[in-house]
C-alpha cells in the first residue's frame, strides 16, 4: 500500500510540475525576432462589429498558425468573437502530448476585469494574458504582479498617451490600432511607441488592423511584433508571407 500511496504522489507531483512549467512569451518573440517577423497569430471566427468571420476549427487552425511560422498563439475566449476557453486548455493539452503538437506560447485574449481571471487563467493553461490600461488603469499593477507570482506574463494593451500612465513595468505593450468604441482602424496610433519610456528594454507589439504586406511595412517602422487575427484566419497562407524578413 505504502508503495503503490508513493507511485500516486509521484504521478501527482509530476502532474503539477506540468501545470506550473510556462512558455515564456518574451523569449519567444526575441527568439523568433532572429530569423522572421515575431507575429503572435489570432484564431479570429467572429467580431463583435462585423459579425461572422470564418467557421474555422480553433485546434486544427492553431496547428497551421504554428506550421506556417507563429512564434505565439492569441486564444479569444470572450463569447463575443465567438471564443471560448475550453479551447485554451485543450491547446494546453497538446503541448504535453508526446508529439508535442504545439510548442509555442499560448495568450490568453479576453477583457480581464477581475483577479480571479488571472487564476482562471493560469488553471486553463495560458503562458500569458492581455490587461487592457484603459479599463484597468490603476489596477494594472496588481494584476501585473499577481501573473508575475503565477510565472505568467502580460501584454498590456494602450490606446492613447493617457493609458501609458498605466503600464507601470509592463515588459510587453501592446498599441491597438483599434478604436474600441466604433472599432475604426488607424495605424498612425502606432506612433505611440515614440513615447513609451524604457523603450529599448520593452517588447512594443501593433495589434489590430495588418491585413496586407504595406500595412506591415508601416507597423514596423514603430514596433517589434504584430498581432494578427481576422486578415490569417480569412486567408492562411498570408501569415507565411508575413513572417517572411
Amino acid at each position: 500500500m505504502e508503495n503503490l500511496l508513493s507511485k500516486i504522489i509521484a504521478q501527482k507531483r509530476e502532474e503539477l510540475e506540468r501545470q506550473k512549467s510556462r512558455t515564456s512569451l518574451s523569449k519567444a518573440i526575441r527568439e523568433a525576432a532572429k530569423y522572421k517577423l515575431p507575429i503572435i497569430a489570432e484564431i479570429k471566427r467572429k467580431s463583435p462589429k462585423f459579425g461572422a468571420i470564418k467557421d474555422v476549427n480553433v485546434i486544427k487552425t492553431a496547428k497551421i498558425f504554428q506550421n506556417y511560422g507563429a512564434c505565439a498563439l492569441s486564444i479569444l475566449t470572450n463569447k463575443n468573437f465567438d471564443g471560448d476557453i475550453k479551447n485554451l486548455i485543450k491547446l494546453r493539452n497538446l503541448k504535453f502530448k508526446d508529439k508535442n503538437e504545439i510548442n509555442i506560447p499560448l495568450l490568453r485574449k479576453d477583457f480581464i476585469i477581475d483577479e480571479l481571471q488571472i487564476y482562471e487563467s493560469y488553471i486553463y493553461g495560458a503562458d500569458a494574458i492581455l490587461l487592457i490600461a484603459n479599463v484597468l488603469q490603476e489596477k494594472t499593477k496588481k494584476f501585473l504582479d499577481v501573473a508575475r507570482k503565477l510565472n505568467m506574463e502580460c501584454i498590456v494593451e494602450v490606446h492613447d498617451k493617457d493609458d501609458l500612465k498605466f503600464v507601470y513595468d509592463a515588459g510587453i505593450i501592446g498599441i491597438n490600432a483599434r478604436n474600441l468604441k466604433n472599432f475604426e482602424i488607424d495605424l498612425d496610433k502606432l506612433k505611440l511607441a515614440e513615447s513609451i519610456g524604457n523603450r529599448k528594454n520593452r517588447i512594443i507589439v501593433a495589434e489590430s488592423g495588418i491585413k496586407d504586406k504595406e500595412d506591415v511595412k508601416t507597423a514596423l517602422k514603430y514596433v517589434d511584433a504584430l498581432l494578427i487575427g481576422t486578415s490569417i484566419t480569412k486567408n492562411f497562407e498570408l501569415l507565411k508571407e508575413f513572417v517572411k524578413k
